[in-house]
């Protein structure tokens, strides 16, 4: 290995290149690897995990919380279900005050139907009193030290629980958030009241046994046609569900359906996953080729050595056995720095992957056997092709000095060609996700987002009126609405049947001043101005609507011309009449990816109590300074205990987070791609001159100009980048128009996107070439063919 360590101290440049390009993929690739193995094996460590389903209709995993046990009468397959929900609460300290703690309700088979560990209590009763309560072990010694805390009281608000168990708390690989306290279900009716046990209550979710065998198929049809006779499976029964879908455990993870019935679950997006995968094979096979390049590009001067060795005895495939350990010790060397970046950059790769990789504590002994087997294929196939090319030298070109120092370039223009696509098509890419990103963060969304404050009210009696008057007093606060349902987060379905046809709508309640607030004018149907929307005699028939986006609804609910009158309900008992009194411009209150749903506003009454208190700032105010007056105001006047004030414009960011985190890695990997791209073709043009500088010398010696020697050189690069745009336009046009079509608003797919980042890569290429190019056409012919 002594010669092989001589030969990169002597060629820095090559030794630079593969080191550097090598390390950053394979950083690359060892964090997107744990990620990808993180995730998908979510909830996969239980035993029963092929056996745990959701139900889901085509469009949600929401059911009445008397769903389970009728589901589970009908269908004996079923052997347990067990009901779970996230809930914050406070919980008395021992230091007297009270601390907010996040808590699972959970039916009295949750330890025997997911195997989360219990150091203390027997699975199967630790839940079965309607008032017991398992901790988490770090949760036990904050609140009781070193006392044993089974049989102790715990505290939620002024409920008593009695602790039961001790768990270990919820590993980093459930779906399942992590939590302090595991409660008995039945705790969501001193929390929500008995309405969260009622059939028209559609908001929770549920997880069932099914006997192993169980035919998924055949039950899922026997549930659809059981539902749709039964009146209080409305859903069903009216025809705004008509399917059902068995989910299992470790798909819940990834089916959006779950993820909204509780946001309070982790989860993640299937799609993503896969193109992260994606991601981590185009850098492997990148790494490969950039290395196979460089070291091709030096095989005409390495096989003097490898003709020389067989000179003096060796083999063949002796020179190929040596050849492929020096690909082991590089691959090792590049390994190991790569791992050591990837501790570096930890914290920027949790934060665009919303994930904590914990890269320490994932070296187990699997793992260290696994990285030991692809640091050994990765050599393999890295070092292959060039041993074999190095090894065809033959030694009695070295007796005979005819031994060139260069060989086919086929292998490298391919190579060269392959980089330029991928790095213009990358490249494509990130530019569309970063475009796209801005343009769903600041569209106009029809509504003032602009120093808007929500705050959801916890409490349960705002004083409206007080309330109000207190937070004008502050500085800077200029109006202060109520809402049940606003654009900007949370708005309440209502669905109902009109002349036989299913109508599903959201609807907003809001108070006087909400138009005013949100910057919205109302355009008046009739004579009579909007602001009799208002009116008490009025306002619990108005209605608004909002225009072009909901034509659909008012083509359904057909509102009178004249007077804006118009039902709601086919049966005489629930048919309801209600009056259109105006209309607005489209709100877009849903997420840009999403369709906007039929929106219907109607006045707040006032015996109702808001479920948000909405604050607007001044443009001049200080954020800060508001937030904290508006907060500590809410408190004293409300009681409340705590609240989240949050302002809108970042409820609008942490609302594309994601995608504004994976734009943020595709032009992280497009920028890597893009640096590798010009560090090897500077490296492959410097030896491939090398290669031509008998030619460049003969041409200049009969007559040929810098200008001449400068096209001759470039036109080549120039061909092969052509080849790699032909290529990579049309896939990147492709992928970037089925990308934006999972956006209900999206941008347009502009060619100046495409000039851009093919003249970024063009120029890139030929800042990366012309020096050497320069060099070699001014050099003076006669210093390299006296030496021939």
């Amino acid at each position: 290995m002594r010669t092989y360590f001589k030969f990169l101290s002597r060629n820095k440049l090559y030794t630079f290149v593969t080191v550097f390009g090598f390390s950053v993929s394979l950083m690359f690739v060892i964090i997107l690897g744990i990620y990808i193995r993180n995730e998908m094996s979510v909830d996969r460590f239980h035993s029963k995990s092929d056996r745990i389903y959701m139900l889901c209709s085509e469009e949600a995993a929401n059911w009445s919380n008397l769903a389970p046990s009728y589901i589970q009468s009908i269908l004996p397959d079923i052997e347990s279900y067990c009901r779970v929900a996230n809930r914050d609460v406070y919980v008395q300290m021992p230091s007297g005050e009270r601390l907010k703690t996040p808590i699972l309700l959970a039916d009295s088979t949750f330890f025997t139907l997911f195997d989360f560990r219990l150091t203390n209590g027997i699975p199967s009763q630790v839940l079965n009193d309607r008032k017991s309560a398992v901790i988490s072990r770090d949760f036990a010694r904050k609140l009781f030290a070193d006392q044993d805390p089974v049989g102790q009281s715990v505290f939620l608000y002024n409920f008593p629980h009695t602790i039961t168990g001790v768990m270990e708390g919820i590993p980093s690989n459930s779906q399942f958030k992590k939590v302090d306290i595991v409660v008995n279900y039945h705790f969501l009716s001193d929390l929500s009241g008995e309405n969260a046990f009622r059939w028209g209550n559609c908001s929770f979710m549920a997880y069932y046994l099914l006997k192993a065998g169980t035919d998924l198929e055949s039950k899922a049809r026997i549930l659809e046609e059981t539902f749709k006779k039964e009146k209080f499976m409305w859903l069903y029964h009216q025809g705004f569900h008509k399917e059902v879908h068995f989910v299992s455990l470790p798909d819940c993870y990834f089916d959006s359906r779950v993820v909204e019935a509780n946001l309070e679950n982790r989860a993640n997006n299937m799609t993503k996953v896969k193109v992260l995968t994606g991601i981590v094979l185009l850098i492997l096979v990148i790494a490969v080729l950039n290395y196979v390049n460089m070291t091709v590009a030096q095989a005409g001067f390495r096989g003097k050595e490898s003709a020389i060795r067989r000179l003096l005895g060796g083999s063949r495939s002796g020179v190929i056995r040596k050849l492929l350990l020096e690909s082991l010790v590089i691959t090792l060397l590049t390994f190991i720095a790569g791992l050591l970046l990837a501790f570096t950059f930890e914290p920027f790769f949790n934060r665009v992957l919303e994930t904590t990789l914990d890269l320490k504590h994932q070296f187990t002994p699997s793992t260290v056997i696994a990285i030991a087997l692809f640091v050994v294929l990765l050599s393999f196939l890295s070092g292959i092709l060039p041993a074999w090319i190095i090894s065809r030298f033959k030694p009695i070109e070295v007796v005979k000095g005819t031994l060139r120092y260069r060989i086919k370039s086929t292998y490298s223009k391919v190579l060269i060609i392959f980089q330029y696509t991928i790095a213009i098509a990358l490249l494509v890419c990130s530019l569309f996700m970063i475009r796209q990103t801005h343009y769903l963060i600041h569209s106009d969304l029809g509504f003032r987002t602009r120093g808007v404050l929500w705050i959801s009210n916890t409490v349960d009696s705002v004083p409206k009126g007080m309330l109000r008057a207190e937070l004008e007093k502050i500085p800077g606060v200029e109006k202060v609405s109520y809402a049940c349902g606003n654009p900007i987060r949370y708005v309440n379905n209502m669905s109902f049947t009109k002349d036989g046809v299913n109508v599903s709508t959201w609807e907003m309640v809001v108070d006087s001043v909400f138009f005013d607030f949100f910057e919205i004018s109302p355009i008046p149907l009739t004579d009579e101005p909007v602001e009799t929307f208002f009116d008490r005699e009025k306002m619990r028939a108005a209605r608004i609507i909002p225009e072009w986006g909901n034509m659909k609804m008012i083509n359904a609910v057909r509102p009178d011309p004249e007077t804006g009158i118009f039902t709601q309900g086919d049966d005489d008992n629930d048919e309801v009449k209600y009056r259109m009194v105006g209309r607005i411009p489209d709100l877009k209150y849903k997420p840009l990816n999403m369709e906007q749903s039929p929106l219907q506003i109607r006045p707040l009454y006032a015996r109702e109590q808001p479920w948000v208190t909405l604050v607007r700032a001044s443009d001049e105010a200080d954020k800060s300074a508001v937030l904290a007056a508006v907060s500590d105001t809410y408190k004293r006047v409300t009681g409340a205990e705590d609240i989240e004030p949050l302002w809108a414009e970042d409820i609008i960011l942490d609302r594309y987070k994601s995608q504004t985190n994976l734009s943020q890695l595709i032009s992280a990997f497009a920028l890597l791609t893009v640096l590798i791209m010009v560090m090897g073709v500077f490296a492959m043009s410097l030896y491939m001159i090398k290669q031509k500088e008998k030619e460049i010398a003969l041409r200049k010696v009969n007559g040929a100009t810098v200008a001449t020697i400068l096209a001759m050189l470039n036109t080549q690069s120039l061909r092969r980048f052509g080849i790699a745009l032909l290529i990579a336009l049309p896939v990147s046009w492709w992928a970037m128009d089925r990308w934006l079509q999972t956006f209900a608003f999206h941008i347009r797919l502009d060619w100046w996107v495409f000039v851009v980042a093919a003249l970024i890569v063009l120029l890139l290429s030929l800042v990366s070439t012309s020096l050497q190019s320069w060099r070699a056409a001014c050099a003076n012919p006669v210093d390299y063919l006296k030496n021939e």
